[in-house]
């Protein structure tokens, strides 16, 4: 069986491929753990300077998480996504995500943590959690809203749906929206000119400094404390159950606001 995480080097560039076309890309523990991994690894290596991050094909990015192995894996599948994410998080040169269809759930997050977002026109965006019964982990809403503001965030957020390309680029969510036949070139163009014209220690300095000053959470100690009980609560919830019970038996869901 193919790996769910591919791992693709040229030159200064390497390339992260969410490689599960059977689950529209959607990645459970072992992937996650393993797309953590290759970029560890790529950093401790120092041989790239950029990470490019696709799905296989052009058809999505990732469809988030896969929660097929339901409550048994639940827990690890969490623990898998939080560990990918900080990943990506602390990896000090830049990351471009190439989005090619949906990028739903932590594949919005992974492209919104991207420093780069460049956009096929197939594109589409959005965390529908609330469709779920549940609810976007606090610390990506703040990422999410961060980067678009509080309109293009409760837009996103509040009604569940997918947005396009094009106004993704309206709210900021993209850098820019390409065709789909060009994007490949685009993106590789960017991450040579980015891995080859300019110095890698002061870029690194640089990403550091925006973080500090611009993304680094300002959320205390108890309010996070506060904020991670509530969305526990929800997740856990008698609605949160029948969400994700819902989606896995491709029925409309039944929610009685407990």
């Amino acid at each position: 069986m193919e790996k769910g995480i591919i791992r693709d080097d040229k030159g200064y560039v390497s390339t992260i491929i969410f490689n599960r076309p059977e689950k529209r890309n959607a990645l459970d523990a072992d992937a996650l753990f393993l797309f953590g991994d290759t970029i560890k690894a790529i950093e401790k290596e120092k041989q790239s300077r950029v990470i490019i991050l696709r799905g296989t094909g052009k058809k999505v990015f990732t469809s988030g998480v896969d929660l097929a192995g339901g409550k048994k894996e639940f827990k690890r599948t969490i623990e898998a996504l939080d560990y990918s994410l900080n990943s990506m998080m602390e990896y000090p040169l830049p990351i471009i995500a190439m989005i090619c269809g949906p990028a739903i759930g932590a594949g919005l997050d992974f492209a919104v943590i991207s420093d780069f977002r460049i956009s096929a026109d197939n594109a589409r965006f959005g965390a529908p959690l609330v469709r779920l019964g549940r609810t976007y982990y606090y610390t990506a809403i703040e990422r999410l809203t961060r980067l678009v503001g509080l309109a293009g965030s409760k837009e996103m957020l509040l009604t569940g749906k997918l947005i396009d390309a094009a106004r993704a680029v309206e709210l900021g969510l993209v850098n820019r929206v390409v065709s789909l036949d060009e994007i490949e070139s685009v993106i590789f163009d960017l991450a040579v000119e980015l891995s080859e014209k300019t110095a890698p220690m002061a870029v690194k300095v640089t990403k550091y400094t925006i973080r500090k000053l611009f993304e680094t959470t300002s959320i205390n100690s108890e309010l996070g404390n506060d904020l991670h009980k509530l969305v526990e609560e929800i997740n856990k919830s008698e609605d949160a159950g029948e969400g994700i019970n819902a989606m896995l038996e491709k029925r409309k869901p039944v929610f009685k606001g407990r």
